[in-house]
């Protein structure tokens, strides 16, 4: 479960496949604050993606507890925002991975990567909704695995991208709780997507350099850029600031967050920083926040300048981020290295923005 080289994707199959995808995240360095500066808590193990809940005042962290063939259920620990203590663990049919949160009407949607599909969990209750299958192949070997999701409340839409040599975005009636299309042509590796329900447009990465613009009132892609062509790119998330028209894009190959025009696909500046995993823009901040993997470094860099104003040292590798309701809190979780993997619990960072 801890493969560094996204690239390698081909070579890999199943698991090794899905790893690399939701793992993979390079070098960083920078003067960095250390880790026990920070409220840190244990979680438990396989957790990845990251939700909050204001109205619960929780913290919701999805977990793929084991890899093993008849492992395969899946966990949703439910933290307390301020003391981040579990105060429930709520179990689901299959591997928790991905999440996207719908406040209002109390439901977490869950990517279930290996199976293809997204379960629907009440955050109230902790009952399992509805698992709607999107990948249709028969051959659990041909099954296009899910990757990241996200949610328009506004248009009542979930977008999940669907990890293949030629990908797909699956689109969800989250009022219907149905699939109603699978938006193909979405190149090798669909990766990271963001949503701007007030231009009714989705923006997808790929594994090739690619920067792709749906207009989610017809599902169709009215643009495709090739973005930064100088060197091969393997981008893997994306965060929108859609008031200026760029977006922050990570790369875990290559050093820097690329700063992108999202109307023409060109590079505006960039963020100096190496390699990256996950990206987060702050809007009420202006700040942008990264995670670096492997080199166990969490980044906050203003997003006027691009200039990095403080790195946080991690004891592990930081995975995924979520930001408070206030955006003055942000959440890291971190996930222990191959070689202490069920020995040692991953765990949860709490970040107080205002400090820096």
């Amino acid at each position: 479960m801890n493969l560094h080289n996204v690239k390698t994707l081909t070579l890999c199959s199943g698991m090794a496949l899905t790893a690399a995808l939701l793992l993979t995240g390079l070098t960083a360095t920078a003067a960095a604050l250390p880790e026990k500066d920070f409220l840190t808590r244990e979680v438990g193990h396989g957790v990845y993606e990251l939700a909050v809940d204001a109205q619960q005042h929780a913290l919701f962290a999805a977990s793929a507890p084991s890899f093993d063939k008849d492992k395969t259920t899946g966990q949703i620990y439910k933290l307390d925002l301020e003391s981040l203590t579990t105060v429930e663990v709520i179990k689901t049919s299959r591997r928790a991975f991905a999440t996207a949160l719908d406040e209002v009407n109390h439901v977490l949607y869950v990517g279930n990567t290996l199976e293809g599909s997204v379960t629907l969990v009440d955050t109230r209750s902790g009952k399992e909704l509805a698992v709607l299958q999107l990948s249709e192949a028969s051959d659990p070997k041909a099954i296009i695995h899910t990757r990241e999701m996200v949610l328009d409340k506004q248009n009542h839409r979930l977008y999940v991208s669907g990890v293949a040599e030629k990908g797909v975005v699956w689109v969800i009636d989250t009022a219907k709780r149905a699939k109603i299309a699978t938006i193909s042509e979405m190149g090798e590796y669909p990766t990271g997507m963001a949503v701007d329900p007030l231009k009714n447009r989705l923006y997808v990465v790929n594994g090739r350099n690619g920067l792709i613009v749906i207009d989610t009132t017809s599902n169709k892609i009215i643009d495709r850029f090739t973005v930064a062509p100088d060197k091969k790119r393997f981008f893997l998330n994306i965060a929108v600031d859609a008031k200026n028209s760029r977006a922050f894009i990570t790369d875990p190959d290559l050093p820097n967050v690329l700063v992108v025009d999202i109307g023409n696909g060109n590079v505006l500046s960039k963020i100096d920083v190496i390699n990256s995993l996950a990206v987060i823009y702050n809007e009420k901040r202006q700040e942008v926040y990264i995670t670096h993997r492997n080199a166990k470094l969490i980044t906050i860099a203003d997003s006027e300048t691009g200039k990095v104003k403080q790195s946080i040292q991690t004891t592990a590798l930081p995975n995924s981020l979520a930001l408070s309701a206030d955006a003055n809190t942000l959440y890291v979780s971190i996930k222990q290295p191959e070689e202490l993997i069920g020995k040692k619990p991953d765990y949860v960072m709490k970040i107080d923005l205002t400090q820096y």
